[in-house]
């Protein structure tokens, strides 16, 4: 669920719930918590332009990353580039669309989710903001 906690002329602000969720992946019992809303997302993005228009699926955050403006501007000017923060961060869900993402985040930019499919850059990558 997600509720409208603020407004003026050149902002929202939003908060959405994340649920607790369990999944047992590879014998290994791992946590992630459940984003209220489905986000759409892009396959292989280079840039925040190219984010959107794919069907909303249902995203379970693994862990965040917090950046500073300029290593977020340089992370999303080229998306297929390779990280080492986004290396062994990807597990396959035993679910139909839905996505194991890192939620990326830095002041004043928007959040990102990535799903890497076990590789080191964003391969599938959504937008809150």
């Amino acid at each position: 669920m997600s509720e409208i906690l603020a407004y003026c002329s050149d902002c929202l602000i939003l908060r959405f719930s994340l649920v607790e969720r369990s999944f047992r992946i590879g014998g290994v019992e791992i946590s992630m918590r459940e984003l209220s809303a489905r986000l759409p997302f892009a396959r292989k993005p280079v840039t925040l332009a190219d984010l959107g228009g794919g069907a909303p699926e249902r995203v379970f955050i693994m862990g965040r990353v917090e950046l500073d403006g300029p290593a977020f501007d340089q992370f999303a000017g080229n998306l297929t580039l390779g990280c080492d923060w986004l290396e062994k961060r990807c597990y396959a869900l035993p679910l139909a669309d839905a996505r194991a993402c890192t939620m990326v985040t830095a002041p004043g930019r928007p959040i990102l989710m990535v799903d890497t499919q076990g590789s080191n850059y964003a391969r599938y990558v959504a937008r809150l903001g």
